[in-house]
């Protein structure tokens, strides 16, 4: 069995599932679909009305190229809840059953299985997907399975993954049910050293160990949810980042990053010093030194931990870079010294085996990139 996930980028216009038969290889395949392009922004920015969904059900008839009742009943559900959960995470469902209407026209054996019906729970805390293989006997059959992803259930209610939560749902799934890889399709066929939108030239990436890979994915590296590596990764199952024009691809497997190295990084964020009367949670980094301590967060999260400190001192308008891969003493030193010559403002938060995690300004993040990415590729080739 494969698992493979659809991307929301990928259904953005009219008859938008044609793409779709091309990609299934085996009739025996799971799907984990995200909502269709934008429309989970449309769930979260406006009141939830009749015209509201009506907007939402033309979108994805179009991307079906017909109607449905069954579909129109399935968008419609949601006109009275009050469930926030429920409510931004109803695009996946609705993709799902479309989906699964569209390839039952076409021909294929398909079924449609809701994280709520196979029992998809998070643990306690709510944070991680339980990988209980109790799931494994709803997937027994030799057919096409279609599953919302984004969201799982945890105390008997939904809740949603995050960003890039269909991610974690796809590499769940392809964990419990021992797939052979998981495929998710993007609108970006692959990573690259740096964001090609701040660095010039950047390089593609083909393979990436699981280690790096989640590093720079919870240092910013929007390719990828974080938390998605961790069940591949356990199982040894490679992870598949392409786009459908098959331009190239990035697996992220059992490497030695050997000559791989990349940059990524995260904005806006805020510098906290103070003493600590309990530890907060999720900030990006921490250090603590008896009470004391330095916690950068993002500054939306702020208010959630600025009582955890009995004193405090901020500074804003910060980013971390973190850089991974086949990093030497050699190379941290000339980024080090590179830096240092620019007269760039910066802190260095960690030096470990395979990474550098550094503090700088916002204001000079894109030249600090462009300085490290030159450093480390003027030259080399793709990797």
């Amino acid at each position: 069995m494969k698992v493979i996930k659809l991307g929301g980028s990928i259904f953005k216009e009219k008859n938008s599932f044609l793409k779709v038969p091309p990609l299934l290889d085996q009739d025996n395949l799971v799907i984990v679909v995200s909502a269709p392009y934008r429309v989970t922004d449309l769930l979260l920015n406006n009141q939830i009305n009749k015209k509201l969904l009506e907007n939402i059900y033309q979108k994805l008839a179009g991307q079906m190229g017909f109607e449905s009742e069954k579909l129109k009943e399935r968008v419609y559900e949601i006109l009275n809840e009050k469930d926030y959960e429920k409510i931004i995470s109803h695009g996946e469902r609705c993709n799902s059953l479309a989906l699964k209407l569209f390839l039952e026209k076409e021909g294929f054996n398909v079924e449609e299985k809701l994280p709520e019906e196979i029992e998809l729970n998070l643990t306690k805390n709510g944070e991680k997907i339980e990988l209980k293989r109790s799931i494994k006997s709803y997937f027994k059959e030799k057919k096409i399975y279609i599953v919302p992803g984004f969201y799982a259930i945890h105390n008997g209610k939904i809740k949603t993954l995050g960003r890039g939560g269909s991610d974690y749902t796809a590499t769940a799934l392809a964990n419990i049910l021992d797939a052979e890889n998981v495929t998710l399709y993007k609108d970006v066929s692959q990573l690259f050293t740096c964001d090609p939108k701040l660095v010039k030239n950047p390089f593609p990436i083909t393979k990436i160990s699981y280690e790096i890979a989640e590093l720079l994915s919870y240092f910013g590296a929007k390719i990828i949810q974080y938390k998605a590596i961790a069940p591949a990764k356990s199982k040894n199952i490679p992870i598949i980042i392409k786009g459908l024009d098959k331009s190239g691809s990035t697996i992220i497997g059992n490497e030695t990053n050997v000559g791989v190295l990349s940059i990524s990084f995260l904005k806006d964020l805020l510098f906290i010093n103070g003493k600590l009367k309990k530890i907060p949670k999720n900030v990006k980094y921490i250090d603590i030194f008896q009470n004391n301590a330095n916690v950068i967060i993002e500054k939306e999260k702020f208010e959630s931990i600025k009582d955890n400190f009995s004193t405090i001192t901020i500074k804003e308008n910060l980013s971390l870079i973190l850089v991974g891969g086949d990093l030497d003493i050699g190379k941290k030193l000339l980024i080090l010294n590179s830096l240092y010559f620019h007269k760039f403002n910066f802190w260095l938060l960690k030096d470990a085996k395979n990474f550098l995690i550094l503090l700088v300004e916002n204001k000079n993040l894109k030249n600090i990139l462009n300085v490290i990415h030159n450093i480390l590729f003027a030259r080399e080739g793709v990797i």
